[in-house]
């Protein structure tokens, strides 16, 4: 584990008071960052985009958050979309 287990109420807070500075019907879309090779078969440490972090706790690659607060559906007002574990991936990484 990276990081110390935080309060979920941090990024909550973190999105609520994002979204209280977004346009009406605008939609806000964060990424992760992409893993860097740093040679034919290794890649560099792992770092989150900060802001995607900041916005939801995850530190997982391939990972994304869209916040679309007028949406109507509230379901899809705050999404997170992540990949799925692949079994044959992971043995190779």
């Amino acid at each position: 584990m990276k990081y110390l287990p935080l309060n979920p109420e941090i990024f909550i807070n973190n999105r609520k008071r994002f979204v209280k500075q977004m346009l009406p019907n605008s939609i806000a879309v964060f990424v992760s960052n992409d893993e860097w090779p740093s040679n034919g078969d290794a890649i560099h440490t792992f770092k989150q985009n900060s802001n995607l972090f900041w916005l939801s706790g995850i530190t997982q690659e391939d990972s994304m958050v869209i916040l679309f607060p007028d949406c109507p559906d509230s379901k899809y007002r705050e999404v997170l979309v992540l990949v799925r574990p692949n079994e044959l991936i992971e043995k190779w990484d």
